[in-house]
Parts: C-alpha cells; structure tokens; sequence
C-alpha cells in the first residue's frame, strides 16, 4: 500500500457515497474541483482608494525681521517757565494748554525799583559820554594831557558795561516764550509774591518727538541713523506713526548689553504727548528662508516630519529641522529643497509610500512674512 492510497479527497468521498452513475459521478466530480481551485484565499487585502489631500510647494521668501521695543515719548523742546529773580506779578498771560510763538510775553513782574536804577546808570553813561566828547576837543588844542583822556573813556566804558548789567536785570522782569510751543497748567495769580526758581508753567514743543528706547547689543549692526521705524500706542489704537533714528548712544550699558536709540516723530496734528509709551518696530534686512504651512508638518516625539510627494503621486516621510513659526507657517532649515510638494491638507491619513490624489495645489502666492507676527488667525482643513 502507497501513502498516497492511504488519502482519499474529500471530493472522491463525496462521489462515493452517491448512486453509482458514472457521468453523475464524473460531473460531480469535476464541480468540486472547480470550486476548490478557483475559491479566492479567505485571507486576501481589500483594495483601499488613495487618500485625497492638498498639495504646497516649498516655497523661499524673504523673511522680513523687526527690532521691537518700548520707549518714552519727550518733545523736542522742553523749558519750566521759571523767574531768575524774586518779585511780584503785575500781569499774567498764561492759558492753560495755550499754543504760543516765541517771544510771547507770559508774566510781568514789579520792575519799578529795577527800572529806576536802569535810568540812574544810563545817566551817568551819558554824562560821562559827553564828557568824552568835550575832552576829545580839548586835546587836539592840548588843553589836556593824554592820560586825562584815557581816564575818561575807561570811565565811559565801565559806566556803559554798568548800563547793560542793569538792563540785564530789568529784562528778568517780564518772561517770554523761548519757542514755539505749547503751555501746561498752572496755578498762579497776579499779585502773587515769587521767589526766585518758581516753577510757573512748562512750554513744549509738540511739532516734533523724540522717542528714546533701548536695544540689545548684538542689534547694533542693523541700527544706522536716518533708517525710518514705526511705532504705536495705546491712546491712538490703529494708528501708526512713522519716524527715523536720529542718532544712536555711543555707550554700551555693561550690565544689561544694551545701548540707546532716539528717533524723531512728526506730530502735526499733537497726537503725540510727552511721557507715552510708544511699541517702536525697526525694519532689518531680512534672510531668505524655506517655508511650508504649520499644518503639514507631524510630529514623532521630538522629531518633526512632513510627507513628501513625487512626480508619481506617492508620498515619502521626510524627516525635517525647523525654525521658528512664523504666522502659519514654520521655517524649514534642513531637509527639505525649494520647489519640492508636501502633503498640506489630509496628512494625518497617509502613510509612508502610499499613492495620494492631489485635490488641489494651494500656495501660488508667495507670502510676506514678518520674523514678528501678530497672533495667527485659526486654519481650517482637514486635520
């Protein structure tokens, strides 16, 4: 007996057990088999549809960086209206918040015993000037010596030195505007006594600002005078004022490595007032950097990957070194070439070498970006 005699198919048994027929036999026979050689594996894959996605080329911009920094508002010119001398006011020409031109009167002291002293020299400086004169005669008959004429125009010159030193005190007397400006509050009365030093009002001029801030040492290649900057504040929301550096401190601050910056702001309009705080932005030569949308990069513990896709519509995993987020998108500094596609919209349901079918290739625009953004607006897709 052969191993092979001792196996009988299962089909053989099933013919036997029937009426012995032998074309019933045969066909049944012949069914059986069919069915057991063309019966597809129970165990076989079904066939799964590509995945649709969006498409973004990695694209190089110019990446644009701005210097940010907080500084103080001062005006271009700033005076207390102060006396040198004491006195009593007589007449006051302040308004509060007035707009004055240089050479204003503002306050008018008692100038009575000041100006009568003024009159006294100025008397004596006549005098001794008509003396002069009448001695200039008399020298050319040699009526006097030289020395007698020497004398008298020292005389003539200490007395009119004497004049201009009085005149010089009655000035201080009546206070005028130094400039063109603007006057504060202040709480003054005529009649009042005032001694020397009291502050009375303050006169700015708003036409221009200065606007001084600080930045870190290694900005300072990047500062130069005459660039223009940008700054806002709180008090004008949506507005921005334009200005330019207008000298930049020599000295390095040893402990916080920062040095000092002041630019120059127009105010036409004195929307500008001294002591706001203003976020100044500086323009610097920007880079040129490798971007791709945030949403199309994964992530795989502390490695960062994205999908790549070929001229085949297959996906590579390609593993990437990032920068910084930037808007909504994130600069790329390793492993990826400019032009190539990535998976943007969809990357969560494609795997590694898996055909893809592209919906739409997003991206035709190249975007500005700034290395400071404001908050990114929430993206919608299929992630």
């Amino acid at each position: 007996m052969t191993p092979s005699s001792l196996f009988t198919p299962p089909w053989l048994v099933f013919a036997r057990a029937l009426p012995t027929k032998p074309g019933k036999i045969l066909v049944i026979a012949l069914t059986c088999l069919a069915t057991i050689t063309q019966a597809p594996p129970s165990h076989a894959a079904p066939k799964r549809d590509a995945p649709a996605v969006t498409a973004f080329p990695v694209m190089e911009t110019t990446l644009q960086q701005h210097l940010i920094a907080l500084g103080n508002l001062k005006a271009n010119q700033s005076v207390d209206i102060t006396p040198q001398i004491n006195g009593r006011i007589v007449a006051l020409h302040l308004k509060d918040g007035a707009h004055v031109k240089s050479g204003k009167l503002l306050v008018e002291l008692d100038d009575r015993e000041q100006a009568a002293i003024t009159a006294q020299a100025r008397i004596a400086f006549e005098d001794a000037h008509r003396q002069l004169d009448s001695m200039e005669t008399l020298i050319t008959r040699k009526a006097i010596s030289v020395d007698e004429l020497k004398a008298q125009r020292a005389t003539v010159d200490r007395l009119e030195a004497a004049l201009q030193a009085e005149m010089a005190i009655l000035d201080h007397y009546t206070l005028e505007a130094p400039f063109t400006g603007m006057l504060s509050f202040h709480e003054q009365s005529v009649g009042a006594l005032l001694n020397a030093g009291t502050v009375l009002t303050t006169l700015d001029d708003l036409s221009t600002m200065k606007l001084t801030f600080d930045l870190p040492e290694n900005t300072l290649s990047y500062i130069r005078k005459g660039a223009r900057i940008s700054a806002t504040t709180d008090a004008w929301p949506g507005k921005t004022f334009t200005g330019t550096i207008d000298s930049i401190n020599p000295r390095i601050d040893p402990v916080n490595l920062t040095f000092q910056v002041r630019a120059l702001l127009d105010n036409p309009d004195s929307h500008l007032l001294p002591g706001m705080l203003m976020r100044t932005s500086i323009e610097r030569p920007g880079d040129r950097q490798l971007v791709v949308p945030s949403r199309s990069i994964l992530f795989d513990g502390n490695r960062r990957y994205v999908f790549v896709i070929n001229g085949q519509n297959q996906v590579e995993r390609r593993t990437i070194t990032t920068g910084q987020t930037i808007d909504q998108y994130i600069v790329v500094l390793t492993g990826l070439a400019k032009g190539e596609m990535v998976v943007n919209e969809g990357a969560v349901k494609v795997t590694d070498g898996r055909r893809v079918k592209v919906l739409e290739i997003l991206g035709k625009e190249q975007p500005v970006l700034s290395s400071n953004p404001v908050k990114p607006a929430a993206a919608d897709g299929l992630l």
